[in-house]
Order: structure tokens, then C-alpha cells, then sequence
């Protein structure tokens, strides 16, 4: 499948795909340790833990050992599913115009210097200080106030 607008926004796109690919490689083993995990009740698995194929050969997978069971296989299946999906959806021309556009407006952007940053984050960490110290007098004395009425 040719990619469209090939050579443009390719580093939106692949920070797109990084992201995303990584956020569904954390929930698939997420989901796998879930389903993994014995019920408190019974102690049993959450779903029946069959192997896939009943020889010793495959009772732990080489590299990964985790046992050759039908949730290991769902969960590769429900991951290369998501990411066909996922590539079917990255590759949409209103997508890749989007991801084309804000990697065009990040260019454009003027990034401040680092003692600018460094200079604006002090004023926040002094306004934030003067307001706690500030919302902290006035709370202290209406709780005062309060006490002397009630």
C-alpha cells in the first residue's frame, strides 16, 4: 500500500506510531496479566489456562517464560489486530493532513531559551508560594471568625 504524502510529517507520524504502539503493547500485557491472575475466591486462573499444545516443549516460551496458553495467544492476537487498525487509521488522508499540518505549525513556533524557561518557571514557583501562603492566611482566620460566631 503506497503511503500517502510520502516524505512529509514523518516525524509526527512516527511519533504517532511510537506512542501509540507502546500504549497498546502496555495494555495487551496488562490484559494478559489480568486474565493471568488467579481469582481470589476459587484461586483459580481467571479463564482456563489449557495449553495450547500439551508437550513439554512448549510448557514456557524461550525467552519470554510464560506458558504457550490460549490468553497469550489472544492477547497477540487482539495486539496485531489493534495494530492493523491502528496502521489502517494512520494512514487516512484527513489523518496524515493533520499530522503533516502540526508538525508544519511546530516548525513555525519560537521556542523560548532555557534561561528564558528557567526564569518563567521561578515566577510560577513564587506566585504559587504567595497564593498558597495567601489562601492559607485567609482560610486560617475565617476558621477563626467561624469559631468566634459559632
Amino acid at each position: 500500500m503506497e503511503s500517502y504524502k510520502a516524505g512529509q510529517g514523518s516525524l509526527a507520524r512516527l511519533t504517532s506510531w511510537t506512542l501509540i504502539l507502546v500504549a497498546l503493547f502496555l495494555g495487551c500485557v496488562e490484559l494478559y496479566s489480568w486474565i493471568y491472575t488467579p481469582l481470589p475466591q476459587t484461586g483459580e486462573a481467571g479463564w482456563a489456562d489449557a495449553p495450547v499444545v500439551d508437550l513439554e516443549v512448549f510448557r514456557d516460551l524461550p525467552l519470554l517464560g510464560v506458558p504457550l496458553s490460549w490468553k497469550l495467544l489472544f492477547c497477540f492476537a487482539l495486539f496485531f489486530g489493534l495494530l492493523w487498525v491502528l496502521r489502517r487509521y494512520l494512514m487516512r488522508p484527513q489523518t496524515v493532513d493533520t499530522l503533516i499540518e502540526t508538525e508544519l505549525e511546530l516548525k513555525k513556533v519560537s521556542w523560548p531559551t532555557r534561561d528564558e524557561s528557567m526564569n518563567a518557571t521561578w515566577v510560577v514557583v513564587l506566585v504559587t508560594v504567595l497564593m498558597t501562603a495567601t489562601l492559607s492566611m485567609f482560610d486560617g482566620l475565617l476558621g477563626v471568625l467561624f469559631r468566634m460566631i459559632f
